[in-house]
Order: C-alpha cells, then structure tokens, then sequence
C-alpha cells in the first residue's frame, strides 16, 4: 500500500505507528524548512558515548491536556539528534498502544516530549458501566508496562511537560520526578549548574548561562534534592528575591534538570522545551544527548541524590 496514496490523515498516523517508522509529524505544525536548517546546524558532531548497541527509542508526545507548540519541532530535533550522532533511531508516535507490553518491548527508552494529561486514558471516560470498567483496566495495564519497562533496565526520559503528565499517578511523579504546579517565570531567566563535573552539564562548560523559556516550579513533595541527582537549577541569587517570590515552592528551589535510578532504569528530565529555540539551542542539545545517552544506559554517570 503506497501511504502517499491515502488521504484518510488518521489513517496514514495509524498505518505509521504500525509498522513503527521514522520520525512522523502526528498533529499540528510540522517545523519549516528554515526551523529544521537551524536544527541540523545546531546538532553536534557526535555522542559523548559509543552505544553499545543499535539504540531505539519511542519520542511519545501525546497531549491530554495543553498542547504545546514545540511538540513537532522538539520530536524532530530528537530524532535528527540521534541520527546524526549515531547514538540512537527514534519513532514518533501519539498512538497509546506503543506501551502495550509487547510493543513497548522493541525500545530501549521512552522520551515524553512536552506530555501532558492521563495519558492512557481518553478525556471524557464512558459512560457505559461495562466499557468504563474496561478503559480503565486498559489504563491500568498500560501504567505497568510503563513501569515495568523502566525497572527492567530501560530508560525514561522527559522534557518540559512531561512532569505536567499524570500529576496524580505517583509511581511516575517518581519516575519522571517533579509534578508540574506552575509557571512563574517565562522570560530570560539565570540558570545554575549544581554539578559542574557531571558529564550531563558538561557542554555548558562549567558556567552559568542564561536561557530564555518557560520556566517550571513543582509540586512541594516532589523534585527534591534527597531523591534525585540535581544538575540544573534557576540561580535564586542572581535572579533577585524580587522575582523568587513569584514561586510559590516552599523551599524555593526551581530545578531545572535532573537525573535518578529507578529500578534497573534510568531518567532523566529537562524543564527547557517550552519555545521551539530551545530546540535548536546548541548547549541543550548537546544536554538532551547526554541525558537520553544516560537513560538508555551508555553513558556513565553519577545518579546519587544531590542530598542525603
């Protein structure tokens, strides 16, 4: 079947998904010719690990909720990113049925590109009692596989609202690690490196930087220093008090970036992802190599909580 030859949209999505091809822009805008030629310049040469094997991952950018601008052009990136390194094949798909158990299996890593809502769930549940029942079984099978992928040794991976993505499932507040609870901040913002050794910070040189997105806070009892590995943070110091106490976190530390261990697995999360610069930002990229290279488990590095 010649899929050009379709003019049925939602039926080239689902043939797509199918026979798990590249990159494929699912919804929305696909990025412009001139936006995909900042990317490609943008790309580094290569990967701060050798694969140690053929890596594939999932790009999932299915949105329940807000629905992000960047998504095309951030699954692009990422998937040029991969090519052009050699550190991984992606498949882009919106289609839940990628995390069913047998499928999901043919991954070494999932990556939440800017995600948001009950995922494996449609918006307005039936009515019906018996098919009510049933989507939420399936709901719950999906949730497992997603955790049991992850725990086995594979990797997850998110940017910007993949932390605005089932706020209320705690198993992945803990996986993916922050639970979404604002934006104050969407402007030019201070940024701190809080591992200045670590091989994830390692393309910002050891140096603050600043970057202009929208910048996240996150629910109290989640993103916490004594959980995970903190890499990146907003610099309270240079930011000024004045514009700290926009947040309403209790501690008042707004990480940005992060690693942890989970199970065998590994994750990783970036709050950056907002505006589609970020995506063809040289320095971030470079950060989202080395954090899915982590997540997939080729690139060594330390995952100890920042605090004990």
């Amino acid at each position: 079947m010649n899929i050009k030859s379709i003019k049925n949209p939602f039926t080239i999505c689902a043939l797509t998904a199918l026979i798990a091809g590249p990159f494929v822009n699912l919804s929305g805008k696909a990025p412009s010719e001139q936006d995909i030629a900042k990317i490609k310049e943008a790309l580094p040469e290569k990967a701060p690990a050798k694969p140690q094997k053929a890596r594939k991952i999932l790009i999932f950018s299915k949105t329940n909720g807000f629905r992000h601008g960047s998504i095309e052009t951030g699954a692009k990136s990422l998937t040029l990113l991969g090519e052009k390194t050699g550190a991984w094949t992606a498949v882009h798909s919106e289609d839940d049925k990628m995390f069913e158990p047998d499928t999901l299996k043919q991954f070494d890593a999932v990556v939440m590109v800017n995600t948001t809502g009950d995922l494996f769930r449609p918006r307005k549940l039936p009515g019906d009692a018996a098919q009510k029942k049933a989507t939420l079984e399936r709901e719950e099978r999906l949730k497992k596989s997603l955790v049991d992928f992850v725990k086995s040794g594979k990797g997850l991976a998110g940017t910007h609202s993949a932390t605005d993505t089932y706020k209320n499932w705690k198993e992945y507040n803990k996986m993916m690690g922050g639970a979404f609870a604002g934006h104050p901040w969407h402007k030019k913002v201070p940024v701190q490196i809080l591992a200045a050794a670590h091989p994830l910070t390692k393309p910002f040189a050891g140096s603050e930087f600043e970057v202009t997105d929208e910048i996240y806070q996150f629910r109290n009892d989640t993103a916490l220093s004594t959980d995970r590995k903190m890499l990146l943070a907003l610099d309270n110091e240079k930011f000024g008090e004045n514009e700290i106490k926009r947040g309403r976190r209790e501690d008042k530390f707004y990480p940005i970036s992060w690693v942890a261990n989970y199970g065998k697995g590994r994750t990783f999360y970036c709050s950056l992802g907002h505006r589609n610069e970020i995506y063809w930002n040289p320095k971030v990229l470079k950060h989202y190599l080395a954090g899915i290279q982590y997540a997939l488990g080729d690139l060594e590095a330390d995952a100890t909580p920042t605090k004990k």
